[in-house]
């Protein structure tokens, strides 16, 4: 389904947010308008640059995410347009049918794309490998969200593999138990960029959270279940890396 899903949704969210605007100034303006003609031409024109915002922040994000070519302004129109239409996207992609993994999944390709775009701006002194801990197998003794160092790399998870590619690429390495210890770490070693190793729930959620920060989202595998021995990619792990420390695709 690809970024398609998120993508269109964005726009039938932009156009029922656009409905729900404008059906609330009819019904707002005339008991404003007898209050003061001054606060209703007012109130009239901050719903109209709302709206504008909003659907030039999408159009924006349209652009960059179909080409990956850098259309954004180096402000707050991304994040607004996306705080405001994502839980809209959610709700209609239930009432088609589409479940909220399958619309998060969409929107942390998206997120990828929008990502790349923007490679230019992205310093690369600072990367910060952020990981789950399901990725340690579920029986380990070993306290990983501790020391991640703690790992003894005994091939029964793939943890190890993950802390050698890290070390290998000289980036920092944290594994977190959940959000708060994730937004933590965040602030301790003040990460120019993330590549972040999660569900979709989780990689939405922080995605969203530590902005400006660019975050580029790896979905982990879960061949036992939510939460419990899941997996990566290690090829599109180690590709992710490549293109945040030297823009290789």
């Amino acid at each position: 389904m690809g970024k398609s899903v998120f993508l269109w949704l964005s726009i039938s969210s932009l156009v029922v947010l656009s409905v729900l605007t404008v059906s609330l100034w009819y019904l707002v303006s005339p008991r404003i308008s007898q209050l003061s003609p001054v606060l209703a031409l007012g109130l009239k024109i901050c719903l109209a640059l709302f709206l504008l915002v909003i659907t030039g922040g999408l159009l924006l994000i349209i652009l960059s995410s179909i080409t990956e070519k850098d259309f954004l302004f180096p402000h707050n129109e991304k994040q607004i347009t996306l705080k405001m239409l994502f839980p809209i996207n959610l709700f209609l992609g239930h009432l088609l049918g589409i479940s909220k993994d399958k619309v998060r999944e969409s929107f942390i390709q998206v997120n990828n794309s929008l990502v790349k775009a923007t490679r230019k701006r992205i310093r690369n002194d600072r990367i910060l490998i952020l990981l789950s801990q399901c990725l340690q197998n579920y029986d380990c003794p070993n306290r990983v969200t501790v020391d991640y160092k703690n790992c003894r790399k005994c091939g029964k998870c793939i943890l190890g593999q993950i802390i050698e590619l890290g070390e290998k690429k000289g980036s920092f390495i944290s594994i977190a138990t959940g959000g708060t210890l994730a937004r933590k770490v965040i602030v301790d070693t003040k990460p120019t960029a993330i590549v972040a190793v999660a569900c979709e729930r989780d990689l939405t959620s922080g995605i969203q959270d530590v902005y400006p920060i660019p975050v580029y989202g790896v979905l982990n595998q879960r061949p036992h279940g939510p939460c419990v021995n899941t997996q990566v990619d290690l090829e599109k792990l180690e590709k992710a890396l490549e293109f945040i420390l030297d823009g290789r695709d």
